[in-house]
C-alpha cells in the first residue's frame, strides 16, 4: 500500500514506525500536490493533519478525497479546529481517526492503517452521527468527536462530562438539541462499536473482549448488547453485518429523536 502523508515531521516519523513491510510512506508537499496525486491515482491511501491546512487547503484535500474515494486516516492533535474539520470530512465518506500524542502507539497506528482497507465500525458510526455534533459548543464537540479516535474511553459518563467542562444537565441539553439520546447513550454506543472487530472478526472470547474494551463486568457488557442491538454478544455475528451493526448503533444513539 502506497500511503501519502501530509503531516508534521514528528508525526510522520511516528507513523513510519508503525508501517508493515508492504506499506510505503511518501511525504506530501502541500494541498494542491495531494489533490493532484489522488486525482492521478498515485497512492492507495492518505494520512493527513487538518490543523496543517487553512480553510481553502482543507477544502482542496477533502474534495479530492471524496471525488476519488481514497481511504483516509486523519491523524491530529484534537482541538476545536480539528474536531470541526473531522465532522466536515466524514460527512460523505467514513475516515479513521488517530489522536496525536495520546493513542498513537505503533500498535494502535498499525491497527488504524489496517482499517483503511475496510472502514472500522467506529468510523462508519462517526459518519452517521457526526453531523449532530455541529450544534455543540466547541469543547463538547471536541470531546464527542474524540471518542471515535480513542482506544481507551471514559469508563462512565461522568468522565465524558468532566472532560467537556460542562454540567451534566448542560451536556444532556446540548445532546438533546443535537438529536442525540443523551451522553450516556453516546458513550455506550461508541464503546460497543469497539467490540465488533475483536469479537466478530478476530473471534476473541467474550471475557477477552470485556477486558479489552473496558467493561468492568460481563453483565454490563451483555446488558449493553441487548439494549443497543436487541441480541446477546454471542448472536452479533449471525444477526448483523459490519454495516448493519453500525447502522443499528446509530439508531440507538438517535432513536428517541427518530421515533
Amino acid at each position: 500500500m502506497k500511503i501519502l502523508a501530509l503531516l508534521h515531521a514528528d508525526a510522520r516519523r511516528t507513523l513510519s514506525s508503525a508501517l508493515s513491510g508492504r506499506q510505503h510512506l511518501k511525504k506530501a508537499v502541500d494541498a494542491p500536490s495531494v489533490a493532484a496525486a489522488l486525482r492521478n491515482g498515485e497512492f492507495d491511501a492518505l494520512v493527513f493533519d487538518p490543523d496543517m491546512l487553512d480553510a481553502q487547503e482543507f477544502e482542496t484535500v477533502i474534495r479530492a478525497v471524496n471525488a476519488h474515494s481514497v481511504p483516509t486516516l486523519i491523524y491530529a492533535t484534537l482541538g476545536p479546529l480539528a474536531a470541526r474539520r473531522i465532522v466536515d470530512a466524514v460527512e460523505h465518506t467514513p475516515h479513521e481517526i488517530a489522536l496525536r500524542g495520546s493513542d498513537d502507539t505503533p500498535e494502535v497506528l498499525r491497527h488504524k492503517l489496517a482499517a483503511l482497507v475496510t472502514p472500522s465500525v467506529p468510523a462508519l458510526l462517526l459518519k452517521k452521527v457526526a453531523g449532530h455534533f455541529r450544534v455543540f459548543p466547541e469543547r463538547l464537540q471536541t470531546v464527542s468527536v474524540g471518542l471515535f479516535g480513542r482506544t481507551v474511553l471514559p469508563r462512565w459518563v461522568g468522565g465524558l462530562v468532566k472532560e467537556s467542562g460542562l454540567a451534566r444537565r448542560t451536556v444532556d441539553r446540548w445532546m438533546d438539541r443535537g438529536g442525540i439520546f443523551g451522553a450516556g447513550r453516546l458513550l455506550d454506543a461508541v464503546r460497543f462499536a469497539q467490540v465488533w472487530e475483536p469479537l466478530v472478526e478476530r473471534q476473541l472470547s467474550v471475557s477477552q473482549v470485556v477486558a479489552q474494551c473496558g467493561y468492568p463486568r460481563l453483565r454490563l457488557f451483555a446488558a449493553h448488547s441487548r439494549r443497543l442491538t436487541d441480541v446477546s454478544p454471542h448472536e452479533l455475528r449471525s444477526a448483523y453485518s459490519r454495516e448493519s451493526f453500525s447502522e443499528r448503533l446509530a439508531r440507538a444513539i438517535l432513536e428517541e429523536k427518530e421515533s
